[in-house]
């Protein structure tokens, strides 16, 4: 699930001003300023209404509605739902303090406010799952949002600085063609729904570490990455698609990678407008030559994406 705090990024692109002006409003406030304040909530209120109605419309409108219930979906997709989870109200805190700030908002209110928000959307739609018959509310999902919550929330308070940092990459993988219902029919749903395609990572820099910076510069991080291979299903590949048709046997391995990456935090440059951008694709994972571990076998990979 995409959380709409990424659309107050998009906000702040949104002028036609030049870039000496855009400068200005890039720039983060010493103090609260009413204006911005004013605008952050119309922006984070516009957005995640017009995100709730669209993730109403497009996918819970199309099931039978039920009293509320839970459902134990948490061996699911070798927990790499769980992942998505943690990283996307990692992120939501993450764009939500720094909006908070870009408000002038103080630093404990904008973690505690911005911090919140990705893990407090994700409630919302969790509630919304309770209600569909397809589903039902998870507890597992809850606790990967409050992992999320808490990296983030933790770092920023105790050492000001997000030495630790969920990160995504996505390839395209031959595993959706089986089942595309489930799997996505196309390009733009499928590094959203195929797992298979989809690793997480965990990027730290050395140098944040204490690491000697001669020999690790702090824009150059170490990455730990975890994906699921051969999933079909759920819990278990079935042995049909929806149609009838025979389906390959496909065995279901977790696989864990090592790579290096890119620490777009400690990247700054004299614009605020180019920092704003860095930080704004600060969630993806740079492709790299890694070294993988499936089951026990060991692979150098020339490129991961």
């Amino acid at each position: 699930m995409i959380s709409p705090i990424y659309f107050l990024i998009g906000l702040f692109f949104v002028s036609k001003n030049s870039e000496g002006q855009l400068e200005t409003i890039f720039k983060q406030k010493d103090s609260v300023s009413i204006s911005r304040v004013v605008a952050l909530g119309t922006g984070v209120g516009l957005g995640s209404a017009a995100s709730l109605y669209i993730i109403n419309k497009n996918w819970y409108s199309n099931y039978q509605r039920v009293p509320f219930h839970f459902f134990n979906d948490n061996k699911d997709w070798l927990f790499m739902d769980k992942a998505g989870h943690a990283l996307s109200s990692y992120y939501g805190g993450y764009y939500g303090y720094n909006a908070c700030k870009w408000a002038g908002v103080s630093e404990k209110k904008s973690i505690l406010i911005g911090g919140m928000y990705g893990f407090s959307f994700l409630l919302i739609t969790e509630t919304m799952d309770g209600f569909s018959s397809t589903w039902g509310a998870s507890t597992g999902d809850v606790i990967a949002n409050g992992i999320g919550l808490t990296l983030f929330s933790v770092q920023q308070l105790l050492i000001k600085n997000q030495v630790f940092t969920p990160k995504f990459s996505y390839w395209p993988t031959q595993f959706a063609q089986y089942r595309p219902n489930v799997l996505g029919d196309n390009h733009w749903n499928r590094w959203l729904k195929d797992y298979n395609g989809q690793i997480y990572w965990l990027s730290f820099s050395l140098a944040d570490l204490k690491v000697s910076e001669s020999y690790f510069p702090k824009w150059l991080s170490l990455a730990v990455g975890y994906s699921g291979d051969g999933m079909l299903g759920g819990s278990e590949n079935p042995q049909f698609n929806e149609q009838g048709v025979l389906l390959p046997e496909f065995d279901r391995n977790p696989e864990f990678f090592l790579s290096l990456d890119i620490n777009f935090q400690n990247i700054q440059t004299k614009s605020k407008l180019l920092n704003t951008c860095i930080k704004g694709l600060s969630f993806i994972k740079i492709p790299f030559s890694s070294i993988s571990l499936k089951g026990s076998k060991v692979s150098f990979n020339p490129l991961t994406y």
